[in-house]
């Protein structure tokens, strides 16, 4: 049998119930949290024993627990970094790359971990519906244990760096500062990046250069502007998919209190902070082609980039309420267009290897 309990943020047992340490043999299941983000915070826990948490299928908890759509942010820039080097020969150890891909994967996931369990102690898995994996929320697993598989995933990926730092010392410097960005933007107890107005700055230089250029180093290859400028234009479209995330979500999070720079912005200003930011991006792209990778695929991806963008700039300003259907349907354009872009992009790659 299930029962309901309230508890407010001062009570001594909330963080047990949160974190579900309260009892080894029972779930507490976050339905309705109120006044989020405050000293007056009050949560209702619907408590069910453990054996009766309904779960899917394994792997559909592993994908949603891995949040396998996104480790494309991942894969795609690994992938056009391992490109580039084998078109320039520079690949002097295949067997330190792959140890570090397996190492940033492990990283990429402990993140992501690390990212549910600290946006349902935040509150805003648990008032945004579509918010995070929904592991901890639907009784998958605990807090506690998703916090304790984040930290052993972490430990992983440090080892997985140590013969990479052994064969290329200069690797060291990267992950050193990868580490700083990353304890300051994942760790920190209170108003984390993600509740800082500018904070998406510490995902720009994580998933951006200082990915492409740790990667590049890896791999043997030299310290180049390349790595360095492919990385700020990858950094680039990977805070336009979470301003996008944080536009069709802007009326629950102002409510809440969460703060970032579209919520500071406004509806108004934020739809034109999308638009600038997606055409700058496809600027950017150019400007990186013509100088890197040559006119004749920046002209042609660019071209077909801003044909598709047509219909998604039209939703956007057409868009009147922060609410309702239409928000969704432009976060739905929005992510589209960017996926058919990385998709040209990632053909414009296997073009190069296999001619």
């Amino acid at each position: 049998m299930s029962e309901l309990i309230t508890l407010s943020k001062n009570s001594p047992e909330f963080q047990s119930y949160l974190l579900g340490t309260f009892a080894t043999d029972k779930r507490a299941l976050p339905i309705q949290s109120l006044n989020v983000n405050s000293a007056s915070e009050t949560v209702t826990f619907k408590i069910v024993p453990t054996k009766d948490v309904v779960h899917p299928s394994y792997s559909v908890v592993l994908a949603k627990t891995l949040k396998a759509r996104s480790f494309l942010l991942l894969l795609v820039p690994l992938f056009l970094v391992l490109t580039k080097n084998v078109v320039d020969h520079t690949i002097r150890d295949p067997y330190t790359g792959i140890i570090a891909t397996v190492g940033l994967f492990l990283a990429f996931w402990s993140a992501n971990l690390r990212n549910d369990f600290m946006d349902h102690v935040k509150g805003v898995d648990r008032i945004i519906d579509n918010s995070g994996s929904r592991a901890i929320q639907n009784g998958w697993m605990t807090a506690m244990q998703v916090k304790n598989l984040s930290s052993l995933l972490l430990l992983l990926a440090i080892l997985c760096s140590l013969p990479v730092i052994f064969a290329f010392p200069m690797v060291a410097a990267v992950i050193a500062v990868s580490v700083v960005v990353g304890m300051w933007a994942q760790f920190k107890k209170q108003n984390s990046f993600k509740y800082q107005i500018g904070g998406e700055i510490a995902l720009f230089l994580l998933l951006g250069p200082l990915l492409t250029i740790g990667y590049q180093l890896s791999l043997g290859g030299p310290l180049d502007s390349e790595s360095f400028w492919l990385g700020c234009l990858w950094g680039w479209g990977v805070l336009y998919v979470v301003h996008l995330k944080n536009f069709v979500n802007i009326l629950p999070s102002s409510q809440a209190g969460f703060k970032n720079t579209v919520n500071w912005l406004g509806f108004d200003k934020a739809r034109r902070l999308l638009a600038f930011w997606w055409f700058a991006f496809v600027a950017m792209n150019l400007a990186y082609h013509y100088i890197y990778a040559g006119l004749y695929w920046g002209f042609y991806l660019t071209v077909a980039v801003l044909l598709a963008s047509i219909s998604f700039v039209q939703k956007l300003k057409n868009i009147s309420s922060s609410v309702g259907s239409e928000l969704r349907l432009v976060h739905k354009y929005g992510l589209s267009l960017f996926l058919i872009t990385i998709g040209l992009w990632v053909f414009e790659c296997l073009w190069y290897l296999f001619t």
